[in-house]
């Protein structure tokens, strides 16, 4: 394999390394220095793997500031968009089969927990805001499958009252009969419909109770 060109790119401090087989390979500018390379140079293998190292290491560490830029992430929620990206970017770039992504994802997790890109408190204010629609016992599952363990009751304090105005919005939606409320399959098939919801089947009846009163 030969380096054939080294060519500018549109996006700043980038270049594109072509190689004699017409695939290329964006990379960091600096590291065209750090590893002294040139046009016309024979790459042995070791070179050539250090060189897929190099840029994709820039290409996902780019993303991920990236995706940080656009709203707050968890680890975990980070560690698996960079995991899709990489998938992506080894079919575009035809990265050699066995390619160890995972030191370069560990890695850029590691630098941007120490530089507090990875904020929890951000995260979850910025979760629990996007999901404001849901229960908080979906909420509370939802940030668990994200890696946060975080109470109900601490949900409650940041949306007081989530529940109960959802449910109420739910039953002013469905426009719920009020002449069937007396009907026990009626009531349970609404009572079930919002305890699917994840809704607590405390305040589900409650409400359900303050609407037949409105007969």
């Amino acid at each position: 394999m030969q380096i054939s060109k080294i060519k500018a790119s549109r996006i700043n401090n980038r270049v594109n390394l072509v190689f004699s087989d017409n695939s290329y390979l964006p990379l960091f500018i600096d590291d065209i220095v750090s590893l002294s390379l040139k046009k016309g140079q024979d790459l042995d293998k070791e070179t050539l793997s250090l060189i897929f190292e190099k840029s994709i290491n820039y290409l996902s560490r780019e993303y991920a500031l990236r995706q940080i830029a656009i709203s707050p992430k968890s680890q975990k929620s980070l560690s698996e968009k960079l995991q899709k990206f990489f998938i992506k970017t080894s079919k575009k770039y035809k990265l050699p089969h066995g390619f160890d992504f995972q030191p370069i994802k560990e890695g850029i997790i590691e630098e941007f927990k120490s530089r507090k890109f990875l904020n929890q408190d951000s995260f979850i204010e910025y979760f629990i805001n996007k999901n404001k629609y849901k229960s908080v016992r979906q909420i509370t599952s939802l940030l668990a499958q994200q890696g946060i363990r975080l109470d109900p009751q601490d949900v409650i304090k940041r949306i007081p009252n989530n529940d109960l105005s959802l449910i109420k919005k739910y039953l002013n939606k469905k426009k719920v009969n009020l002449e069937k409320l007396a009907d026990f399959n009626y009531r349970q098939k609404l009572t079930a419909a919002l305890y699917r919801r994840g809704f607590n089947l405390g305040d589900i009846k409650r409400l359900i109770d303050d609407y037949s009163k409105l007969k």
